[in-house]
């Protein structure tokens, strides 16, 4: 995340320079890019979710409540 906020600043980055026929600061932030987004899906899928469905414990009244015995549903 830093290699893209510093680019701007970094001036192996940022000069007039072209790589490819690129310049060298779309091709430093695409690289970011590309490399970041399959750490941020590791980090998603190996993240431990606390978060349980709650919703599928409320039942038809929405109370969430268990019955009572006696009470007809």
């Amino acid at each position: 995340m830093a290699a893209l906020l510093a680019s701007v600043y970094l001036p192996f980055v940022n000069n007039a320079g072209l790589v490819l026929g690129l310049p060298r600061l779309f091709l430093w932030t695409s690289f970011w890019v590309v490399a970041i987004t399959p750490l941020l899906l590791l980090v998603e899928r190996g993240r431990r979710d606390d978060d349980t469905d709650d919703d599928a414990d409320i039942d038809a009244d929405g109370t969430g409540a268990e019955p009572t015995e006696g009470a007809s549903r």
